[in-house]
Protein backbone atom coordinates (compact mmCIF):
# COMPACT_ATOMS: atom_id res chain seq x y z
CA UNK A 1 0.00 0.00 0.00
CA UNK A 2 1.35 3.74 -0.24
CA UNK A 3 2.53 3.51 -3.66
CA UNK A 4 0.28 5.91 -5.12
CA UNK A 5 0.23 8.13 -2.36
CA UNK A 6 4.35 7.99 -1.59
CA UNK A 7 4.56 9.01 -5.71
CA UNK A 8 2.41 11.48 -5.20
CA UNK A 9 4.19 12.88 -2.07
CA UNK A 10 7.15 13.02 -4.01
CA UNK A 11 5.59 15.60 -6.78
CA UNK A 12 4.75 17.14 -3.72
CA UNK A 13 8.43 17.44 -2.27
CA UNK A 14 9.53 18.55 -5.44
CA UNK A 15 7.07 20.75 -6.94
CA UNK A 16 4.54 21.83 -3.92
CA UNK A 17 1.03 22.16 -4.87
CA UNK A 18 0.25 23.52 -8.46
CA UNK A 19 -1.91 27.13 -8.99
CA UNK A 20 -4.27 28.02 -9.36
CA UNK A 21 -5.75 25.18 -6.84
CA UNK A 22 -3.07 26.72 -4.02
CA UNK A 23 -4.02 29.85 -4.07
CA UNK A 24 -7.87 28.87 -4.27
CA UNK A 25 -7.20 26.62 -0.72
CA UNK A 26 -5.83 29.45 0.80
CA UNK A 27 -8.68 31.81 -0.06
CA UNK A 28 -10.63 29.58 1.53
CA UNK A 29 -8.40 29.11 4.13
CA UNK A 30 -8.51 32.82 4.77
CA UNK A 31 -12.27 32.49 4.67
CA UNK A 32 -11.91 30.98 8.45
CA UNK A 33 -9.56 33.31 8.78
CA UNK A 34 -11.42 36.52 8.40
CA UNK A 35 -14.42 34.77 10.60
CA UNK A 36 -12.10 34.65 13.45
CA UNK A 37 -11.00 38.31 13.26
CA UNK A 38 -14.45 39.20 12.83
CA UNK A 39 -15.76 36.99 15.74
CA UNK A 40 -13.36 38.63 17.61
CA UNK A 41 -13.87 42.46 16.78
CA UNK A 42 -17.52 41.98 17.10
CA UNK A 43 -17.30 40.59 20.76
CA UNK A 44 -15.01 43.46 21.11
CA UNK A 45 -17.79 46.10 19.47
CA UNK A 46 -20.06 44.82 21.68
CA UNK A 47 -18.34 45.52 25.02
CA UNK A 48 -18.17 49.63 24.06
CA UNK A 49 -17.53 50.42 20.46
CA UNK A 50 -15.64 53.27 18.93
CA UNK A 51 -14.90 54.59 15.38
CA UNK A 52 -11.78 52.92 14.87
CA UNK A 53 -13.03 49.40 15.88
CA UNK A 54 -16.31 50.39 13.34
CA UNK A 55 -14.07 50.90 10.52
CA UNK A 56 -12.12 47.77 11.53
CA UNK A 57 -15.49 46.04 11.22
CA UNK A 58 -16.34 47.21 8.24
CA UNK A 59 -12.97 46.12 6.62
CA UNK A 60 -12.84 43.01 7.42
CA UNK A 61 -16.39 42.09 6.08
CA UNK A 62 -15.23 43.90 2.66
CA UNK A 63 -11.95 42.00 2.89
CA UNK A 64 -14.03 38.57 3.67
CA UNK A 65 -16.66 39.43 0.27
CA UNK A 66 -13.54 40.39 -1.39
CA UNK A 67 -11.52 37.27 -0.53
CA UNK A 68 -14.57 35.20 -1.84
CA UNK A 69 -15.02 36.60 -5.16
CA UNK A 70 -11.17 36.25 -5.49
CA UNK A 71 -11.83 32.60 -5.46
CA UNK A 72 -15.05 32.77 -7.96
CA UNK A 73 -13.00 33.88 -10.21
CA UNK A 74 -10.25 31.24 -9.63
CA UNK A 75 -12.69 29.07 -10.56
CA UNK A 76 -13.98 30.51 -13.25
CA UNK A 77 -10.92 30.98 -15.33
CA UNK A 78 -10.07 27.15 -14.18
CA UNK A 79 -12.95 25.90 -15.47
CA UNK A 80 -12.96 27.92 -19.20
CA UNK A 81 -9.57 26.76 -19.10
CA UNK A 82 -9.72 23.31 -18.37
CA UNK A 83 -12.70 23.20 -21.08
CA UNK A 84 -10.95 24.39 -23.49
CA UNK A 85 -7.73 22.80 -22.87
CA UNK A 86 -9.50 19.29 -22.67
CA UNK A 87 -8.26 18.74 -18.95
CA UNK A 88 -11.64 17.58 -17.38
CA UNK A 89 -11.52 14.13 -19.43
CA UNK A 90 -7.63 13.68 -18.18
CA UNK A 91 -8.91 14.24 -14.50
CA UNK A 92 -11.65 11.99 -15.23
CA UNK A 93 -9.50 9.04 -16.31
CA UNK A 94 -7.28 9.74 -13.26
CA UNK A 95 -9.62 9.67 -11.02
CA UNK A 96 -10.91 6.19 -11.98
CA UNK A 97 -7.87 4.87 -11.82
CA UNK A 98 -7.21 6.35 -7.84
CA UNK A 99 -6.40 3.95 -5.39
CA UNK A 100 -8.35 5.74 -2.56
CA UNK A 101 -7.43 3.50 0.63
CA UNK A 102 -3.95 3.87 -0.97
CA UNK A 103 -3.94 7.54 -0.71
CA UNK A 104 -5.83 7.54 2.72
CA UNK A 105 -2.94 5.37 4.16
CA UNK A 106 0.20 7.69 2.96
CA UNK A 107 -2.18 11.39 3.85
CA UNK A 108 -2.94 9.67 7.32
CA UNK A 109 0.35 9.31 7.85
CA UNK A 110 1.21 13.08 8.98
CA UNK A 111 -1.89 13.75 10.90
CA UNK A 112 -2.61 13.81 14.01
CA UNK A 113 -4.78 10.93 15.35
CA UNK A 114 -8.64 11.86 16.47
CA UNK A 115 -11.69 9.54 16.18
CA UNK A 116 -12.83 11.71 13.61
CA UNK A 117 -10.09 12.17 11.22
CA UNK A 118 -12.46 14.95 9.41
CA UNK A 119 -9.19 16.02 6.79
CA UNK A 120 -8.90 12.49 5.80
CA UNK A 121 -12.76 12.31 5.62
CA UNK A 122 -13.02 15.13 3.18
CA UNK A 123 -10.44 14.03 1.32
CA UNK A 124 -11.98 10.68 0.62
CA UNK A 125 -15.54 12.13 -0.33
CA UNK A 126 -13.45 14.49 -2.55
CA UNK A 127 -12.29 11.43 -4.38
CA UNK A 128 -15.42 9.32 -3.83
CA UNK A 129 -17.24 12.25 -5.64
CA UNK A 130 -15.34 13.07 -8.31
CA UNK A 131 -15.09 9.38 -9.30
CA UNK A 132 -18.72 9.33 -9.35
CA UNK A 133 -19.63 12.57 -10.91
CA UNK A 134 -16.35 13.60 -12.54
CA UNK A 135 -13.96 16.06 -11.73
CA UNK A 136 -16.01 19.32 -13.65
CA UNK A 137 -19.00 18.43 -11.86
CA UNK A 138 -16.62 18.11 -8.39
CA UNK A 139 -15.90 22.04 -9.41
CA UNK A 140 -18.98 22.80 -10.42
CA UNK A 141 -20.85 21.95 -6.90
CA UNK A 142 -17.19 23.80 -5.18
CA UNK A 143 -18.58 26.85 -7.22
CA UNK A 144 -21.99 27.21 -5.84
CA UNK A 145 -20.94 26.46 -2.25
CA UNK A 146 -18.44 29.70 -2.87
CA UNK A 147 -21.65 31.46 -3.74
CA UNK A 148 -23.11 29.79 -0.69
CA UNK A 149 -20.43 31.10 1.47
CA UNK A 150 -20.68 34.62 0.10
CA UNK A 151 -24.23 34.86 0.99
CA UNK A 152 -23.38 34.07 4.24
CA UNK A 153 -21.16 37.01 4.57
CA UNK A 154 -23.46 38.99 3.15
CA UNK A 155 -26.45 37.88 5.92
CA UNK A 156 -23.91 38.50 8.25
CA UNK A 157 -22.86 42.44 7.09
CA UNK A 158 -26.46 42.67 7.40
CA UNK A 159 -27.29 41.73 11.06
CA UNK A 160 -24.52 43.35 11.97
CA UNK A 161 -25.43 46.32 10.38
CA UNK A 162 -28.98 45.97 11.84
CA UNK A 163 -27.55 45.30 15.50
CA UNK A 164 -25.43 48.21 14.85
CA UNK A 165 -28.75 50.40 13.82
CA UNK A 166 -31.16 49.05 16.49
CA UNK A 167 -28.92 47.82 19.45
CA UNK A 168 -30.61 44.52 19.58
CA UNK A 169 -27.78 41.68 19.94
CA UNK A 170 -27.83 39.55 17.03
CA UNK A 171 -25.61 36.51 18.84
CA UNK A 172 -27.38 33.89 17.03
CA UNK A 173 -26.33 35.30 12.97
CA UNK A 174 -22.76 35.45 14.20
CA UNK A 175 -22.55 32.07 15.49
CA UNK A 176 -23.95 30.00 12.39
CA UNK A 177 -22.33 32.51 10.10
CA UNK A 178 -19.11 31.92 12.20
CA UNK A 179 -19.37 28.36 12.18
CA UNK A 180 -20.10 28.25 8.11
CA UNK A 181 -16.99 30.12 7.66
CA UNK A 182 -15.05 27.84 10.02
CA UNK A 183 -15.45 24.49 8.08
CA UNK A 184 -15.08 25.83 5.22
CA UNK A 185 -10.72 24.76 5.00
CA UNK A 186 -11.93 21.35 5.33
CA UNK A 187 -13.74 21.35 2.24
CA UNK A 188 -11.87 23.47 0.18
CA UNK A 189 -8.46 23.51 1.31
CA UNK A 190 -8.53 19.91 1.31
CA UNK A 191 -9.89 20.09 -2.65
CA UNK A 192 -6.61 20.92 -3.05
CA UNK A 193 -5.15 18.67 -1.90
CA UNK A 194 -7.61 16.64 -3.61
CA UNK A 195 -7.26 17.59 -7.08
CA UNK A 196 -3.48 17.87 -7.00
CA UNK A 197 -3.26 14.00 -6.00
CA UNK A 198 -4.97 13.54 -9.80
CA UNK A 199 -2.41 16.13 -11.13
CA UNK A 200 0.43 14.23 -9.98
CA UNK A 201 -0.66 10.86 -10.06
CA UNK A 202 1.35 10.19 -13.18
CA UNK A 203 4.50 12.30 -12.20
Amino acid sequence: MGVQGDRIFAAIKQRGFPDPWSAFGECLSWESAYAVQLKQAIDLARKGSDEQLDLDISELFARKAGNLANARKLLDDVLIEYDRSGMWQVLDERAARLDIDDLSERWARGLIEHPFPIALLSLQFNWRYMKEHGVRAFYEMTARYVDDLAANTRRWADAWTAETTTGVIDRVTTVECDLASEEAPMHCDICKKSITALLYLDA
